[in-house]
């Protein structure tokens, strides 16, 4: 496929065809969209769950969990959902967790279903801000405890990316990104029910 081709392609084509390519755990990154940069996915884990304050019993869902990359290293009661059935069909085959296809705006779960609910690195993906608020909502519907989105750009390098204010999300507290280089172009945002 060459760079036009691929230009053309929405998102959701895109992750379809990522989890079509063979690979092992070893390429969970890179089926997850991090193949050109440089993250330590456990460090990432390890800041999530101290944020979230996840404990091993606690019910957590991923929304847009991709193939795992995060997901082996969260230590507890996992449940994921992304929209590409090809990487759910990855992640269960490589990690064998409970993985559901479906979409973040249309979680299909009960109200408070889980204690806290992870969305990482999904947003700048969201065809737009519309569809990124019904996401907010339903994250925060399904969740008990808490919420945490990662990674959401205010810059990027990419025309493509969806891109956020920090003002947009009143009354969560905010963050600097997790890793380099986009520590200080990407934010995170946590909500703890009180």
């Amino acid at each position: 496929m060459n760079a036009q081709e691929t230009t053309q392609e929405t998102w959701k084509q895109i992750w379809t065809r990522k989890g079509l390519k063979e690979g092992s755990a070893t390429d969970l990154l890179a089926y997850d969209g991090y193949e050109a940069t440089k993250v330590d996915m456990e460090e990432v884990a390890y800041q999530i769950t101290k944020r979230l304050d996840i404990q091993k019993d606690d019910k957590v869902l991923e929304v847009g969990c991709g193939a795992g990359a995060l997901a082996q290293y969260l230590d507890c009661d996992y449940v994921g959902i992304d929209y590409s059935p090809t990487l759910v069909q990855k992640h269960i085959e490589i990690l064998h967790h409970s993985v559901l296809t479906g979409e973040a705006a249309d979680l299909p779960f009960k109200d408070k279903s889980f204690d806290k609910v992870i969305c990482y690195g999904v947003y700048l993906y969201f065809d737009d801000k519309e569809y990124a608020d019904r996401a907010t909502k339903e994250l925060l519907r399904v969740a008990r405890k808490g919420v945490l989105i990662g990674e959401i750009p205010m810059r990027s390098h990419r025309a493509e990316h969806l891109l956020f204010r920090k003002e947009e999300f009143k009354g969560w507290d905010i963050s600097d990104g997790f890793y380099d280089p986009y520590r200080n172009d990407r934010f995170n945002a946590v909500y703890i029910f009180s």
